[in-house]
């Protein structure tokens, strides 16, 4: 089973290939060029490094959100491309989600955080003792409505994401237990796009059609609060 994974939901983006079991490719850019710019070159680089094309990918997994909307758009928007002609099924991923799973099986608490701006975050939190298991859906939240849902969380909270250190300044000083994960895993990474991706359909999920694919913004864009504010 071969599994191309596209993550572009925030500032980096970067491909993956799954392939057996295992990641066998990644390519990773974070060089502030739009990924409208990067993405696709990306596919093409890791695919020719994995030494396969886009005909012997089985699966397309992308993250969908939440995250930029920008970002999620030019991904969402890409894997439909690329999927269509040659009708590979799709699975789209929680941003969050796979955010989270590098902290599978640590023992913690996991909550992925991403700066959502306006004093606000998206976030998800994850049960690691034993595996890694969803506990709420993604949200996007105030920080001190998080304080709020961590406060009766009696073992380690490891926040983790690209608003790990926001949360964490505001945090530290309402739960006891909480800490920040390691940089070298904080972000986004189509390498765990796709690891979720093949656990998922391992366990039975079939993916859907490239047209079915969707962003998931969770909350209305600033164009569209202001437009809304307005007509009030």
């Amino acid at each position: 089973m071969k599994i191309l994974g596209v993550e572009s939901s925030a500032t980096a983006a970067s491909v993956a290939i799954y392939s057996d079991g295992k990641i066998i490719a990644q390519c990773f850019s974070n060089t502030g060029l739009t990924h409208s710019q990067t993405l696709l070159p990306m596919v093409e680089d890791t695919l020719k490094t994995a030494n396969i094309s886009l005909n012997d990918v089985d699966y397309i997994a992308v993250s969908n959100g939440p995250g930029s909307f920008t970002g999620v758009r030019i991904g969402v928007s890409a894997v439909k491309g690329m999927a269509q002609p040659l009708k590979i099924p799709c699975i789209e991923i929680s941003t969050l989600e796979a955010i989270a799973k590098p902290l599978e099986n640590t023992g913690c608490h996991a909550v992925s955080v991403m700066d959502a701006r306006c004093n606000q975050v998206y976030t998800a939190q994850f049960d690691c003792l034993d595996g890694f298991n969803r506990v709420t859906e993604d949200e996007a939240i105030t920080i001190d409505e998080l304080a709020d849902k961590l406060k009766d969380i009696n073992k380690p909270i490891v926040l983790i994401g690209d608003g790990t250190q926001v949360a964490f300044n505001k945090l530290k000083d309402m739960i006891s237990c909480v800490c920040t994960s390691s940089p070298s895993i904080r972000y986004q990474s189509a390498s765990n796009v796709c690891l979720i991706a093949a656990e998922q359909i391992l366990n039975g999920e079939n993916g859907v059609e490239a047209h079915s694919v969707l962003p998931n913004y969770l909350r209305l864009s600033q164009a569209e609060r202001e437009l809304k504010n307005k007509n009030k």
